[in-house]
């Protein structure tokens, strides 16, 4: 592979995840530990790297903070009554 498609692999990469300050600035933690139990606590998807250190997708953070489905431990089901024809 040659040098500079492998940065622009990387910045693929790193355009998909938020910046450690970003996610300092939503969890109002600076330590990782406090970082993950917020994020646990708050029903966030997120990944812990080899530092020990919360990793988020820009697309789950576009979810949570524009909106789209949230997570609420269950999914609710659709209302099936609604797709059937009224009695006359």
């Amino acid at each position: 592979m040659e040098r500079w498609t492998s940065w622009v692999l990387i910045l693929n990469i790193l355009t998909m995840l938020i910046a450690e300050t970003d996610v300092e600035s939503l969890t109002g933690y600076r330590r990782p530990s406090a970082q993950i139990r917020w994020l646990r606590d708050n029903g966030w998807r997120f990944t812990v790297n080899a530092l020990g250190k919360p990793i988020i997708a820009l697309a789950e953070f576009n979810r949570r903070m524009v909106g789209g489905n949230r997570l609420s431990g269950g999914e609710q089901e659709p209302n099936w009554g609604a797709l059937r024809p009224e009695a006359s």
